[in-house]
């Protein structure tokens, strides 16, 4: 079995890859498809997702969950596997119907049904990818290895066949296949995981997954709510620049949240063996550990981007998205938010089977987003839905901590580290002063990121922060390792 460090550096990895990619083909993209391109494509992959949110029914979160419980004992791992295949074939067929139905009667789906069917082939490739599968057996070298393949050659296709605004379902194959296309990789290796031929098929016991998957289906429906639905509510409140507008915000904002919350994908499976071990004191070490590495990245990350959201949106996007930078500045501190619900919800409480608290939660999210939605969208566009979710997501963090505060196995004071506060606003200081006067967008970012993270690394040094000293002990035994 890999070690949890392992796991993380292979992760890691894996996400900095996934931020890279958007990082280099958005902002050509975004120049060439413009707003309304750009807008478009959200527009249908948002209601694509939530097809792939029906037809997954919890089934990935969950998977993980149980093939983790069972990697060491493979005849059951096995079974447990074959079931969840079968069960999510059947539900992808399912899918498809759904889809022939909106792109042929749905007015603002069928002019574009083109690309709506390209986006679909997301559905399939998610059933076939089983994912799931390698994340619960910690398998995160595989994983890692063919998303840098795939994603090097989609950003190659990029550049090679996107041209103008026509070539927007050009530019929808290749989404699908930087996102999902490696998942036909993901089933042709999994025969050297699985013995098909000692499989009986007629003790398998499809639905016997149904019900517990069911709870993280609603829990991932809720939370789609607030995160696919701005989307779709802007395209039908406000345009697809608008949507093209939310997405530019929210996309710069994501990069960094991403390998914040790529920690939960490495320690659902950890943590779920670990419990189903009664290993309760690696359990709760995992998670302390986990809970300062979220607040260490996720404070200065959002500061950082508040204070630099015009440049990067102008330099990232262009100049036709500067409706983009209340939407970037509004979406920094949801970095925070969502990374400490990670820990809260999906490393502590689902692994302990607490899944309800987390419905809870972010059921009362969901409303007040909605709610909050058709009151601001109508007059402040990509903002209003920025302010939307900004809100939602705070609460959602809220009654987490109200509902589950006896489940977690640190003190809730913990979540106001001082040192890393400090720090962070000795970081933002440091940026401000050195940025402000500056006039060229490139040179505020390159000089706010430098002066940032330097700042940032010493001060928590001299406040002997352990993540730092940990850094910093590793890095002179590289240096000394390489004399």
């Amino acid at each position: 079995m890999a070690s949890v460090k392992g796991n993380i550096l292979l992760n890691g990895i894996n996400t900095i890859t996934g931020i890279l990619f958007p990082v280099v083909t958005f902002p050509y993209a975004a120049r060439v498809l413009m707003p309304d391109g750009i807008g478009s494509v959200n527009f249908l992959n948002s209601i694509i997702s939530y097809i792939v949110l029906l037809t997954s029914l919890g089934i990935p979160m969950y998977a993980v969950k149980e093939i983790a419980k069972y990697r060491d004992d493979k005849p059951t791992r096995d079974k447990i596997s074959a079931e969840i295949i079968l069960l999510s074939t059947g539900l992808c067929l399912l899918g498809y119907i759904g889809v022939w139905i909106l792109g042929e009667f749905v007015p603002q789906i069928h002019q574009q049904s083109a690309l709506f069917y390209i986006l679909s082939l997301t559905i399939l490739f998610n059933t076939i990818g089983v994912n799931w599968f390698y994340q619960g057996i910690e398998d995160f070298k595989f994983i890692t290895i063919r998303a840098i393949i795939i994603r090097t050659l989609a950003a190659a296709a990029l550049f090679i066949f996107v041209h103008n605004e026509s070539d927007l379902l050009i530019y929808g194959l290749i989404i699908v296949g930087s996102t999902v296309g490696n998942n036909l990789i993901n089933f042709v290796h999994l025969r050297k995981h699985i013995d098909i031929g000692l499989i009986y098929f007629r003790e398998l016991n499809i639905t016997r997954h149904l019900k517990p998957s069911l709870h993280v289906f609603i829990l991932n429906l809720i939370i789609s709510l607030y995160i696919q639905l701005n989307s779709i509510m802007l395209g039908f409140m406000a345009g697809d620049d608008a949507v093209g507008y939310f997405t530019a915000g929210t996309k710069i904002s994501h990069i960094g949240l991403t390998l914040i919350t790529s920690l939960g994908t490495v320690l659902l499976p950890r943590c779920s063996h670990l419990l189903k071990t009664g290993d309760h004191d690696g359990f709760r070490s995992v998670i302390n550990k986990s809970l300062n590495v979220t607040l260490a990245l996720s404070l200065p990350m959002t500061v950082g981007l508040m204070l630099l959201a015009a440049p990067i949106t102008i330099i990232f996007c262009g100049n036709e998205y500067h409706p983009s930078i209340p939407v970037l500045y509004l979406n920094a501190p949801v970095i925070i938010f969502i990374s400490l619900t990670n820990v809260m919800g999906i490393q502590v409480l689902y692994p302990m089977d607490k899944v309800n608290l987390v419905i809870i939660s972010v059921t009362g999210a969901a409303i007040l987003n909605l709610i909050l939605n058709f009151l601001l969208i109508p007059q402040y566009g990509a903002t209003g839905a920025a302010i939307s979710t900004l809100i939602a997501e705070f609460s959602v963090l809220l009654l987490q901590i109200i509902f589950g505060r006896k489940y977690y196995p640190f003190r809730l004071s913990a979540l106001f580290n001082l040192k890393y506060i400090i720090a962070t606003l000795i970081m933002g200081i440091a940026v401000f002063t050195l940025t402000y006067p500056l006039h060229s967008d490139i040179i505020k970012i390159l000089i706010g990121i430098g002066v940032g993270i330097i700042t940032y690394f010493i001060t928590l040094l001299a406040m002997k922060e352990q993540i730092s000293i940990e850094l910093l002990t590793i890095a002179k035994n590289k240096i000394g390792y390489g004399k």
